[in-house]
């Protein structure tokens, strides 16, 4: 075997992303930053008005939740959707969203893209980190673009209540995966939750796991399936995935999916809903000796 036919062998052999498409590259997004059917998505918290992508328009992460909506804590749809028709996005835009920490603020508005029936929204490898880092050109301009037209074809299939969770538990046909930090598992980071701890038969996966490097650009495939299956994830059985508020949740629906996970949920009400239901059990796990 030659060596070309070798290497060719090689890279066949290695576990591939099973959605390529929903992650882009910076290189690809630099040559179509003037395509009139791609819209760039800043997510960022803060420093949009100062520097962004060039014709990056902005979207607050906040309008993807409402807290004062349980059991779902799904914003008003008409409302949603108007938002995102003001960003000039339609049902045949390729939407990329970006941020500066990996892509946790652009995955949950990239799952409630998926409930309304629009799967060609991405997110950008490296985000905002990865692009000044390799100096790509940056504006200040605020874009003006015409309004797009959203036909909503929803599915509901991607959002769980806590009365999911609560039937899942211990169920072997499900995983519920707890993206938040140790001492929020524990109990002792209470972030201002009457009650600390974890959902019973959760299994904790920090979300950042998935990434790696300054830039945060997300792990090969090889090494998300070895973490997936370190975890005792496999794409034969449902994931509900929860943390704080369904930020960080989201995120490893994002990456659950890029990996051929199909049957994924997001409990956007997550701990800040659950820790207030006292009719809800709370696990805390022993102390690591």
């Amino acid at each position: 075997m030659t060596s070309a036919l070798l290497l060719l062998f090689v890279f066949a052999a290695q576990p591939q992303y099973a959605h390529p498409e929903l992650l882009v590259e910076t290189g690809w997004l630099q040559a179509h930053l003037t395509d009139p059917d791609v819209r760039i998505v800043d997510t960022r918290t803060k420093g949009y008005e100062e520097s962004h992508i060039p014709g990056a328009v902005h979207l607050d992460i906040e309008t993807s939740r409402d807290p004062g909506n349980p059991p779902s804590y799904l914003p008003d749809r008409e409302r949603f959707v108007d938002t995102l028709e003001k960003l000039g996005i339609s049902n045949d835009t390729r939407v990329v969203f970006y941020d500066d920490l990996g892509g946790i603020y652009g995955t949950r508005p990239w799952v409630l893209l998926q409930m309304l029936g629009h799967p060609r929204a991405a997110i950008l490898n490296g985000g905002w980190t990865k692009w000044t880092a390799e100096k790509r050109g940056t504006s200040r301009e605020l874009p003006s673009l015409p309004r797009g037209k959203l036909d909503v074809n929803e599915a509901p299939r991607w959002i769980a209540t806590a009365d999911d969770v609560a039937a899942a538990i211990g169920n072997d046909d499900v995983r519920i995966v707890d993206a938040r930090t140790e001492g929020e598992v524990a109990g002792t980071d209470l972030r201002g939750n009457p009650r600390g701890g974890a959902v019973p038969s959760s299994i904790p996966m920090y979300w950042e796991d998935t990434l790696e490097g300054e830039a945060k650009t997300f792990k090969s495939a090889a090494e998300l399936e070895r973490l997936f299956a370190s975890h005792g994830l496999d794409p034969n059985r449902e994931v509900i995935t929860y943390c704080q508020g369904g930020g960080r949740a989201a995120h490893e629906i994002f990456v659950l999916h890029l990996m051929g996970f199909d049957d994924l949920r997001l409990y956007l009400g997550s701990w800040e809903d659950w820790s207030r239901r006292e009719d809800l059990p709370v696990h805390r796990p022993s102390p690591k000796q």
